[in-house]
């Protein structure tokens, strides 16, 4: 049977900062309860029966201290990174195999326990041994330091790929166009052949002709290039407005973008909510975009106040230069 617990019980269990609702036979977290209870920022789940924690349960971003020791965890959450202000991990004995690679931005954590669960070998050595507080500190730095590497890795490797896609495609796209110069040459020389034949008659047989005949094929030849350029001018039209309506998209897209970044460090709480929900109904991925956008925008903020700043010393420096200048001149 699921053991539930009520908000009255879970406050019941709150001592200062301190949640403790270990020992409790849980097999759910109880994710809106503990929300309501802002102060709770030491949370110990340890000895439940907890399989794996909601994609909600980021949404706790109060808590600094979490034991999640002695349950029957899989994997953690694949967004567990966004709880940026979690400094203490305890994960012992449980049946986690694989750490999600948003743990390398908990950039605050300085101390994980890793023992007792079936790690890959790989990860089993960067984590180490655990058993004393210089060790799980160490643990925690390592594993945030090797995730990081990780992900750098894989999108280095997405980068490279997609490049080989695209320098196939432009590779195709050249040989087309080739191949539509060679068609058109060849259709040049054809013209040109046949336009010979058909001028080796002689004089008088080319005036023999019917003048209505002439007429007639001087009007349809007309009507040709007129429906020619027609056509042309209406797919060129088309293009155009396909293309302005993709800038558009993109133009609008990333300025909504930008304005719930900025509205987002302002109201996170409301944002996250609007982002979780959005997310809920259309199935992508929101708040990967929206966190990849927000670091985007931060490093261009460090790198623009980097260059500021440098713009700036130079300009003191000259400024120096000139007046010790000034200085030379009116002493000698």
């Amino acid at each position: 049977m699921t053991v539930k617990l009520k908000l009255k019980d879970v406050k019941d269990k709150l001592r200062e900062d301190t949640l403790d609702l270990s020992l409790c036979d849980l097999e759910e977290v109880p994710v809106r309860e503990i929300a309501s209870l802002r102060k709770a920022t030491n949370v110990n789940l340890s000895t439940n029966l907890l399989v794996s924690l909601p994609t909600t349960f980021v949404t706790l971003k109060q808590i600094v201290v979490l034991d999640l020791s002695r349950n029957m965890l899989v994997e953690l959450p694949e967004n567990f990174g966004e709880m940026t202000q979690l400094r203490h991990l305890d994960l012992y004995a449980n049946k986690i195999s694989r750490l999600p690679l948003s743990l390398s931005e908990l950039k605050n954590l300085r101390w994980l326990d890793l023992k007792e669960n079936p790690l890959t070998e790989a990860v089993a050595s960067v984590a180490g041994p655990c058993s004393n507080m210089r060790e799980c500190q160490a643990c925690a730095r390592n594993i945030v330091t090797y995730l990081s590497n990780v992900k750098l890795v894989i999108e280095e490797e997405r980068l490279r790929r997609s490049n080989c896609v695209t320098g196939d495609a432009i590779k195709e796209v050249a040989g087309a166009k080739k191949e539509g110069k060679r068609k058109r040459k060849r259709n040049t020389e054809m013209e040109k052949t046949n336009g010979s034949k058909t001028d080796s008659p002689t004089q008088s047989e080319a005036c023999s002709r019917d003048n209505n005949d002439s007429v007639r094929l001087t009007g349809s030849s007309s009507d040709d290039a007129s429906a020619c350029k027609s056509y042309k001018s209406t797919g060129t039209g088309l293009c155009r407005s396909l293309t302005c309506v993709i800038v558009w998209f993109f133009v609008i897209s990333l300025l909504l973008t930008v304005a719930l970044t900025l509205l987002s460090w302002r109201y996170e709480r409301q944002t996250d909510t609007f982002l979780q929900n959005a997310q809920t109904l259309s199935g992508l991925p929101l708040k990967n975009y929206h966190r990849q956008t927000t670091d985007c925008l931060q490093r261009i903020i460090k790198i623009a106040a980097a260059q500021f700043k440098s713009v700036v010393d130079v300009v003191r420096d000259f400024a120096q230069l000139q007046s010790d200048t000034s200085e030379a001149e009116r002493e000698l």
